[in-house]
């Protein structure tokens, strides 16, 4: 299913009045998964008399742009990257339980649904089970698993992850970096690891550079500093994810290599590389490839230290220069 079909099943529920209390949107929460939801909202409250949403009119704008006084964003705001239960009470759920300012929608999206703590979470159960009329929630979350299963199980689930990509300049410098043949010796290894983690130095820069451009833009909201921590933080966890994903599809574009599926590789433009390597390499050693890297990644989770979590992958990992076992 693509985007757009994604979108127009949604927008179906919506135009025959039927729609879920509550969508879990699953995926880059500041890429696609944002990017539904936004759209979805804007449907809502499209004032074009042809094809909802225009993207165009008054209403469409102040949707995209956070301003829609009947739209309501949740983002994480405390230095450890929490929604707390006081925030939930007073910038959500206390706003929806109100009458629609324009008579017609009211909408609240969490960004960050996984944020949500155990005293929040529940705040916001019981208006997830019991909504007002007219009232739809939006959570967007890359984290899923994080989530009181109650509130997973009483909303639909959007799953978005496939359209998941790194963006540029990165994806670049990732592929270059793992389609490099400088993985024969420690050292090298220690250097590919370094130019790998370099990248997410860049991400983790650019991500404040972002926020920092939001917070000018936004006049009416002055953030303290552990507010700005925690948004920058939550901005390059995201942009992390996509990382971790693009890192974990080259080794299962050298699995299905190996297995003879290169009808299913992903990067499709370095499938000489990918062959190549896959050359060299067991199907075992390529299958523990794919192990290797999702514990890389439930180790970034743990928020253990990137550069050393991404130097012993890195050297662990069989990356078909060294020749078949």
């Amino acid at each position: 299913m693509t985007f757009d079909e994604t979108f127009q099943m949604v927008k179906g529920a919506l135009d025959a009045g039927r729609p879920a209390h509550g969508y879990l949107i699953v995926g880059a929460v500041r890429g696609h998964a944002m990017d539904l939801a936004v759209r979805i909202t804007q449907a809502l409250f499209c004032a074009s008399e042809g094809t909802r949403p225009c993207g165009k009119c008054t209403p469409c704008e102040r949707v995209a742009g956070h301003t829609e006084a009947d739209v309501h964003w949740i983002f994480p705001e405390m230095k450890s990257r929490v929604i707390s239960a006081k925030q939930m009470r007073e910038k959500l759920l206390a706003e929806i339980s109100q009458t629609s300012l324009a008579g017609g929608w009211k909408v609240g999206i969490l960004v960050g649904a996984d944020c949500l703590n155990e005293a929040s979470a529940n705040a916001f159960l019981k208006t997830l089970e019991e909504p007002p009329e007219k009232t739809l929630f939006l959570l967007l979350t890359d984290a899923p698993q994080q989530l009181l299963p109650t509130i997973v199980s009483r909303c639909q689930r959007i799953d978005l992850d496939a359209f998941r990509e790194l963006g540029e300049p990165w994806r670049g410098s990732l592929l270059d970096t793992l389609a490099s043949p400088f993985y024969r010796s420690p050292v090298e290894r220690m250097v590919s690891a370094g130019q790998l983690y370099a990248v997410l130095e860049e991400m983790q820069a650019k991500a404040e550079e972002w926020v920092k451009a939001e917070s000018a833009r936004d006049e009416k909201v002055e953030d303290s500093e552990d507010v700005f921590k925690a948004k920058v933080s939550a901005r390059y966890r995201e942009m992390r994810t996509d990382f971790l994903v693009s890192f974990m599809r080259w080794f299962r574009d050298l699995l299905a290599v190996c297995a003879g599926g290169s009808a299913w590789v992903h990067f499709t433009e370095k499938l000489d590389a990918l062959t190549a390597r896959a050359a060299r390499l067991t199907l075992a050693q390529a299958l523990y490839n794919v192990g290797a890297v999702e514990e890389m990644a439930r180790q970034f989770d743990r928020n253990l230290n990137e550069e050393t979590v991404l130097a012993y992958a890195v050297d662990r990992i069989f990356h078909g220069v060294e020749g078949k076992a």
